[in-house]
């Protein structure tokens, strides 16, 4: 088991309260409560927050603050077609490199077989069921053997992963999943990988399509759910915000 240095501990615990909704968008992010709230330092804490901000997932404004990133249509349309994009160039590299035995991809998808959907109350425990679905488009982009498409890939990852997580609270629609990644799956084996780039933009773009026409209620939906395995952290930030000093 890996073990997390404070820094990297902080990284990943915010970047899973901004991506299950509990630091919910537009929040602004009080550093003084959250570093007394975390039992951390001020320096690890404003270390962790320059990571955020390369993932795009918060924003600091000059003597305004620190702020989780807004979610927007437009933002979600660009970050999938810039997924669209990475993906099927891999599938080019593949061609290029005639790789069509894919172990890993065979294994992530493998691992979905018998999931299950966890309470939509458990919000870390959906996101966790996510990203066990998701790793399957990782192993697609480490597959390629190329680092930069990795990088690229990996510095879009969190906010793919902010709508995603919203997607899920779907019914129905987001369990069709497994099938439609075998089929990609299928297409590579077989070496048809025009076909595999065709039903991988469908199957990303479905996603595209659902979130375009039931954005708001999907947003209102998921992030009016509570956490039921702790007090709601914003909840938290802000208390000790109104009882403490003023923001930093």
């Amino acid at each position: 088991m890996k073990v997390l240095g404070v820094k990297d501990s902080v990284v990943e615990s915010l970047r899973t309260q901004i991506i299950i909704g509990e630091l919910k968008p537009g929040q602004k992010l009080n550093e003084l409560a959250l570093s007394s709230l975390l039992g951390i330092s001020r320096p690890p804490l404003r270390e962790a927050f320059r990571m955020l901000e390369n993932e795009h997932l918060i924003h600091s404004i000059p003597r305004k603050g620190t702020h989780v990133s807004e979610l927007s249509a437009q933002d979600m349309r660009e970050v999938f077609h810039a997924r669209a994009m990475i993906e099927c160039y891999a599938i080019d590299l593949l061609e290029a490199k005639n790789i069509r035995c894919l172990p890993e991809m065979e294994s992530a998808l493998e691992s979905t077989s018998e999931l299950s959907v966890p309470s939509y109350d458990r919000k870390e425990e959906v996101l966790r069921y996510l990203q066990t679905i998701v790793a399957y488009h990782g192993k697609l982009i480490e597959s390629t053997g190329n680092q930069w498409v990795k990088r690229f890939y990996n510095s879009i990852h969190s906010s793919l992963t902010r709508y995603e997580f919203i997607y899920t609270y779907l019914p129905g629609r987001p369990h069709q999943y497994r099938k439609e990644h075998g089929e990609i799956l299928t297409l590579i084996k077989r070496g048809d990988y025009e076909k595999a780039k065709e039903f991988l933009r469908s199957h990303i773009f479905a996603v595209v399509d659902i979130l375009e026409k039931n954005a708001r209620e999907l947003i209102t939906t998921t992030y009016s759910v509570r956490a039921v395995s702790r007090p709601l952290l914003s909840a938290q930030i802000d208390g000790r915000a109104k009882s403490g000093p003023g923001s930093v």
